[in-house]
């Protein structure tokens, strides 16, 4: 299969293909947690100032636990599922939010925003969005 990860659409779409397909290496294709690690650790570094988290061994660190985590947890289940991207906001440096609209097998429909990064032609899905989300 190509892995086409041009545009925020088709990130998230290969994603949610290779949950139903529970292809875990696809599915890490989609992914990035280095960039996670990495805005997860300008989050902490914004609420708490004084900390000095940016260092490369502790976002690899961070990275191998997200990633671990993920892993435990398991595909979500996106059997029927149909969504598309209704927006894409820039958040800061390489990291977007996107917001997914969609309806779930049973017709209940669904909304979140997600982020995701953009580096070197390569778009990625990250984690979901808090309300609070500010640069």
């Amino acid at each position: 299969m190509d892995i086409d990860l041009s545009t925020p659409e088709k990130a998230l779409h290969l994603l949610e293909h290779a949950y139903r397909e529970r292809d875990l290496e696809l599915a890490m294709a989609c992914r990035n947690f280095g960039h996670e690690a990495e805005l997860m650790l300008h989050h902490l570094a914004r609420k708490q100032p004084t900390l000095d988290v940016f260092t490369p061994e502790t976002q690899s660190q961070l990275a191998d636990v997200l990633e671990a985590q993920w892993k435990q947890a398991g595909p979500p289940d996106f059997n029927g599922v149909s969504s598309e991207v209704s927006s894409v906001e820039h958040y800061l440096g390489k990291f977007h939010i996107a917001t997914e609209s969609g309806r779930h097998a049973d017709g209940t429909p669904f909304s979140q925003r997600l982020f995701m990064s953009h580096q070197d032609g390569r778009w990625a899905v990250l984690c979901p969005a808090s309300v609070h989300a500010s640069p």
